[in-house]
């Protein structure tokens, strides 16, 4: 399969020209007809249009200079060269971080990944520069946003050419549970498993399902919201009515405070309880739930790994259950990008019951795809 990126380049360069000069040619007749000050925010439009310009051309020129990917049974081929997959240890989607909010809850998405070669040792990729990641050798080769046949077209030839190469999940992990002779995943967690024409990493056993509630009781923290709401309201009607039955009057001043507080309590742990915190890891996969979004099934044919770790890149001591998905499947979770790589933080372990359990339980279920922390 071959990819280009000339296309999308072009469209967005003369897109970026185009309005640079449009908005440059209002910014001269600004200036034309304004005096004095009133010429500073002619000049700043003039100066973002200047750069809106040159970053077209500069677009432009990128598209006019041969690119060509190509990925098959072969290895990763472009212009200059390529190297056989043979001479290739992994390929990965490297996402960075997120920089806009997506949703309301606050989860993030991140931009396009760029494609990265991870060449074995003493291969060269003609053409690029290697950088160092991780104490490995890598080659940028392409950004899946300037790419004109789109990300899921690269994730399905990668899926099929690339085969266990096909890195899902960060690099130090590695399996806590013996793949067996019919996996076809190596070191990097390809997602080939389950997929199909291939076989599966590991059996499920055929246990019943484990369901993890929350530690805290939400029907009582509702219960004490309320009465704080509630007090806090028949305290605050006499500062209305000119009669003040109880207390001091600074105390009784402090009355709308309490029941504003009480009511927001109120409403949240109202959530809480409508929709607790609930997690469940059975045959099929895991599901998880709080209040601030419904239940979310995962199943098993669309994780890469599983483990209870720290969040990466954080010294906090608490462990939660982190996932890594298949390439081209994600879910509307909180995650963080953990080695260019999407970790979803499903759980903080210390919000649930038995949370002792749950490692063994995702053990378990998850069999090879379980995997232990670098």
């Amino acid at each position: 399969m071959e990819f280009t990126r000339s296309g999308r380049l072009r469209a967005s360069g003369r897109r970026r020209t185009g309005w640079g000069l449009a908005a440059g040619a209002g910014a001269i007749v600004w200036v034309v007809l304004a005096n004095g000050q009133g010429r500073d925010p002619a000049y700043l439009l003039m100066a973002l249009a200047a750069l809106g310009v040159l970053t077209g051309i500069r677009e432009l020129r990128r598209a006019a200079h041969p690119f060509s990917l190509r990925v098959d049974e072969q290895g990763i081929t472009l212009v200059d060269g390529g190297l056989g997959w043979g001479q290739i240890e992994g390929v990965a989607l490297h996402y960075r971080a997120a920089v806009h909010v997506d949703s309301d809850d606050g989860t993030t998405a991140p931009p396009p990944p760029h494609l990265h070669v991870f060449p074995a040792d003493g291969a060269e990729l003609p053409g690029l520069r290697a950088s160092v990641t991780g104490g490995r050798r890598v080659y940028d080769v392409a950004d899946a946003a300037e790419l004109d046949q789109g990300l899921s077209e690269l994730i399905e030839a990668l899926t099929r050419y690339a085969g266990p190469r096909f890195e899902g999940a960060p690099h130090g992990l590695r399996r806590a549970v013996a793949p067996g002779p019919v996996t076809l995943q190596g070191a990097g967690f390809g997602p080939l498993t389950d997929a199909v024409g291939f076989p599966r990493a590991a059996e499920v056993p055929a246990v019943a399902a484990r369901t993890f509630a929350a530690r805290r009781n939400s029907g009582a923290r509702l219960l004490l919201a309320l009465a704080l709401a509630v007090a806090g309201t028949a305290a605050t009607i006499p500062l209305f009515t000119g009669h003040l039955p109880w207390g001091p009057e600074p105390a009784v001043a402090l009355a709308p405070l309490g029941a504003t507080l009480g009511w927001c309590l109120s409403v949240l742990s109202f959530r809480r309880w409508v929709r607790p915190l609930r997690l469940r890891i059975g045959p099929d996969g895991l599901a998880v739930q709080n209040f601030a979004a419904p239940e979310v099934a995962i199943g098993w044919d669309q994780v890469v790994a599983v483990t209870v770790a720290r969040r990466p890149g954080v010294t906090e001591k608490h462990l939660w259950l982190l996932l890594w998905l298949v390439p081209g499947h994600s879910f509307d979770l909180p995650h963080d990008i953990a080695d260019g790589h999407r970790t979803y933080l499903l759980v903080e372990l210390r919000r649930l019951r038995d949370s002792d359990e749950v490692e063994r339980a995702a053990r378990c279920f998850a069999g090879s795809r379980y995997a232990e922390p670098a």
